[in-house]
C-alpha cells in the first residue's frame, strides 16, 4: 500500500466534514435557543412583577394607573399584551395586610418541524403557560 496515493482524499474530505459539522452545530444552536427562550421571557416577566409588587406595597393595591403602566412596560419589553392576564389586590389594604400580584402569560413557542428526518418549512407552535405570583404586605 502506497501512503502517497491516499494524501488527496484528506484534502477532499476534510472541508466536507467541516461543512457538515458546522451545519449540524448551527442546527443544534437554533434548537437550543428556541428551547431556552421561554426561560428568558419568564425571567423578564418576573422582574416586571417584582417591580410592581414594590409599587403595590406603597399604595396597598394595584391602582388602575399602575396596571396600565405594568401593561405598557411588558408591551415595551416585547410581550403580547393580549396573552397577559393580571390578577392583583384591587382594593387598598392597610399597613401589614397581605397583597398579591399574579401575572399569567401564554408564550407561543415556534419550533422547526422534522418531517421524515428532514427539516420542514412548517413550524410547530407550542403554548408555554407562565404563571408568576408575587406576595408581600402593604406598607401604606
Amino acid at each position: 500500500m502506497n501512503i502517497k496515493s491516499n494524501k488527496g482524499s484528506a484534502v477532499l474530505t476534510t472541508p466536507i466534514v467541516i461543512a457538515i459539522s458546522l451545519f449540524l452545530l448551527a442546527l443544534l444552536t437554533v434548537f437550543c435557543v428556541n428551547y431556552l427562550m421561554p426561560f428568558i421571557w419568564y425571567e423578564k416577566l418576573s422582574s416586571h412583577s417584582l417591580k410592581y409588587i414594590f409599587v403595590m406595597e406603597e399604595y396597598g393595591y394595584l391602582t388602575p394607573d399602575e396596571r396600565n403602566n405594568l401593561l405598557n412596560d411588558v408591551a415595551s419589553a416585547g410581550f403580547n399584551t393580549n396573552e397577559i392576564t393580571i390578577n392583583a389586590t384591587n382594593a387598598p389594604e392597610e399597613y401589614g395586610e397581605p397583597i398579591f400580584l399574579d401575572i399569567y402569560y401564554n408564550y407561543k413557542m415556534a419550533l422547526p418541524v422534522l418531517d421524515n428526518g428532514r427539516l420542514s418549512a412548517a413550524k410547530q407552535e407550542n403554548i408555554v403557560q407562565m404563571n408568576i405570583r408575587k406576595q408581600s404586605i402593604s406598607k401604606r
